[in-house]
């Protein structure tokens, strides 16, 4: 999945221009409850402004008038704390950018450097869990034999008519054992651990829908 499916557009953010006033840009900030807005100039992205970014270069400057401050433009204050990512990126790329780099919200460009809008945490983690099937019910299976075990227990999953929602797999980095953990729908999934244990399969742990 690319990050242009998780994008909140431009015309749907409130953006500041070069040449508003940092106190302008202050007050729509508290007044919305915002941590920093994204600074524009036509269609290009420029930067950030946070309210915290403004108080440190005040504090640096050796300023006495806050006022008097805070009049100038956002053009000296708007600040590149990462670079705008294509439009094209996959969402795990943008998943460790957000690790790595720390920041609440990636701004999102298209190969022209047009500035389409961003992509916040939130609306990350919402699709990663609605991908996972968070709210399905869990099995989970140990084996040193990932391919084979999944043809098994793929095969024991259709023939009792359930659905497969996620797989994920993780190694354990014991003895080459690998975790497989298994999102799925269906009836009677509570009867799935005793059928996978008779074809030999490890179930480690069954946690039964949320809804359930």
């Amino acid at each position: 999945m690319l990050i242009r499916s998780l994008l909140t557009p431009v015309n749907k953010l409130t953006t500041l221009g070069l040449n508003d006033t940092v106190k302008s840009a202050i007050d729509i900030i508290e007044e919305n409850g915002f941590l920093s807005l994204p600074v524009t100039d036509d269609d290009k992205f420029i930067g950030f402004l946070s309210k915290q970014y403004v108080y440190e270069k005040f504090f640096e400057s050796g300023e006495k008038d806050f006022e008097a401050f805070i009049q100038k433009p956002v053009r000296d204050f708007a600040y590149m704390k990462v670079e705008p990512v294509k439009d094209t990126l996959f969402i795990e790329e943008a998943a460790d950018i957000f690790l790595n780099q720390q920041v609440r919200f990636l701004p999102v460009v298209n190969d022209f450097g047009k500035f389409l809008g961003i992509v916040t945490q939130k609306a990350l983690f919402r699709v990663i869990t609605k991908v996972y099937g968070l709210e399905d019910a869990k099995i989970v299976i140990h084996s040193d034999d990932f391919a084979g075990t999944l043809l098994k227990i793929s095969d024991v999953i259709y023939k009792h008519g359930a659905n497969i929602t996620n797989i994920a797999q993780m190694d354990t980095e014991v003895m080459g054992i690998q975790e497989i953990s298994i999102r799925l729908v269906g009836d009677n999934l509570e009867k799935l651990p005793e059928k996978l244990q008779a074809k030999g399969i490890k179930v480690k742990e069954f946690i039964p829908a949320k809804n359930s």
